[in-house]
């Protein structure tokens, strides 16, 4: 019972942190989305960002002026692979405009979505195969 207790002590820990590291979001570019996502909450990314044993690598400006953050840990290189992933997210999202989404990059197949933030919600895009690597568009 005492090492449960541990266990949600150090999640909600870890959830607390990644919501404080996104804190610094602004929500102008949320604005026109907000009447139409009251029915559909954000889903809440519980995993830490960058995850233990990546970075955060800035990887320039994407979609909607957004910044492109991957948590990696293959440095600058994975720059490319980020901004394709972000790319291929808007692409779809155009098309789509509430749940995740599935893309596909460079043989890796990737869920993407709007996630809660505190105060305001991100896009992210998670990596299905063992790498962990997850791409954060950001104001």
């Amino acid at each position: 019972m005492r090492t449960t207790a541990q266990i949600a002590g150090t999640a909600l820990a870890v959830i607390t942190t990644a919501l404080t590291l996104t804190a610094c979001n602004d929500a102008t570019n949320n604005s026109s989305s907000d009447a139409t996502s009251s029915a559909a909450k954000p889903a809440t990314s519980a995993a830490a960002f960058p995850a233990a044993g990546h970075d955060a690598v800035q990887c320039g400006t994407g979609p909607w002026g957004l910044a492109v953050v991957a948590s990696t840990a293959k440095g600058n290189d994975f720059c490319p692979t980020a901004l394709s992933v972000a790319g291929a997210y808007a692409d779809q999202r155009a098309k789509q405009s509430s749940g995740d989404i599935a893309v596909t990059v460079a043989t890796i197949r990737w869920v993407c979505g709007e996630r809660a933030g505190n105060p305001n919600p991100y896009q992210e895009c998670a990596s299905q195969n063992e790498s962990a690597d997850r791409v954060r568009l950001q104001s």
